[in-house]
């Protein structure tokens, strides 16, 4: 059987350019000009604690670069390990490109709109550059290279050959095929069937597999892309809610059942909210769920399109 890892160039690119530079930042006091170089924020804000004002400061991110040749040199050495790591025969990879179309979904906060103002290593183009130059790296257009991963590898399970997501992202768990976390796995493992879900870090977070895992993220939403089903009732729900609600549930449809039962407690007639973009909509609960689905369901082909009511009818849930 052929092996292919199928990787995550975003991921790839970002930890090696990541890893490639340190930063600081250099902050300056708005009255006297003085400029002092701390480690981060934290850190100046505990040396000023009792005697400034954080305002009283401008602040700016201060990012020092090594030879770009090293970020190059680990991206080589990362896609070696994992070839050995998942005795492969072959690699492709995926990067991120324009018009994904969760962008467009009208939910009350944008689809991972708290990463805008994040700082970026300064040599990720150059790693995404080099990654598409000297791997031949494919950009993806339309979806996200999760979608792309997922994609690859459910189409590994349908014509019985061996694609493995190499991948640091969550979303993967919940699609069947099989995947390669490094950071958590010892070897590649295959994602198949109902799967199950545990919390994990003291109860603040949950980890798992299979369609389960994929049902937590529909009624729990993830912080990371910025999704919360909750949002438009006011209501917190969060990771030992999620478990409470799903954690005995043994079947889908006892799943499927009880996400269906929350989001109708949520939104019991229908709703009307101002989304992201200023746009106004007005959605019943099934019509929300299907709009949260789209954000945590991972295309495994063309037109992969999450229908919660044929779901419900599949399952024999009555609306």
């Amino acid at each position: 059987m052929t092996t292919t890892i199928i990787i995550d160039g975003d991921v790839l690119a970002f930890r090696c350019a990541a890893a490639n530079e340190s930063r600081s930042i250099k902050v300056t006091n708005s009255i006297t000009g003085q400029a002092t170089e701390h480690a981060h924020r934290t850190a100046f804000k505990e040396h000023i604690k009792g005697t400034f004002e954080i305002d009283e400061f401008e602040i700016d991110d201060v990012q020092t670069c090594e030879d770009i040749s090293h970020a190059f040199h680990a991206v080589d050495t990362c896609i070696t390990a994992w070839m050995k790591s998942c005795e492969a025969d072959a690699y492709e990879i995926y990067l991120s490109g324009d018009d994904n179309f969760r962008d467009s979904l009208p939910l009350p906060s944008k689809y991972k709109g708290s990463r805008s103002g994040n700082i970026k290593p300064k040599q990720l183009k150059d790693c995404r550059d080099y990654l598409v130059g000297k791997h031949k790296a494919e950009v993806i257009h339309k979806m996200e290279v999760d979608d792309k991963l997922a994609h690859r590898c459910y189409e590994g399970i349908q014509q019985k050959v061996k694609n493995i997501a190499v991948t640091i992202d969550g979303d993967q768990n919940g699609v069947e095929g099989w995947m390669y976390n490094w950071t958590k796995q010892r070897e590649p493992m295959l994602v198949k069937g109902f799967g199950h879900i545990e919390l994990v870090k003291g109860n603040k977070d949950f980890d798992g597999y299979g369609r389960k895992f994929y049902y937590a993220q529909w009624v729990m939403g993830d912080s990371t892309d910025c999704f919360k089903p909750c949002e438009l009732a006011g209501k917190k729900f969060g990771v030992v809610a999620m478990y409470k609600l799903l954690g005995e549930c043994k079947t889908d449809k006892e799943c499927v059942q009880a996400v269906y039962d929350q989001y109708k407690a949520w939104y019991p007639t229908p709703v009307t909210y101002t989304a992201w973009d200023g746009s106004e909509h007005t959605k019943t609960a099934i019509e929300l769920m299907d709009m949260y689905a789209a954000c945590a369901h991972m295309l495994r082909f063309a037109d992969d399109k999450f229908d919660t009511a044929k779901l419900l009818k599949t399952l024999g849930i009555g609306l």
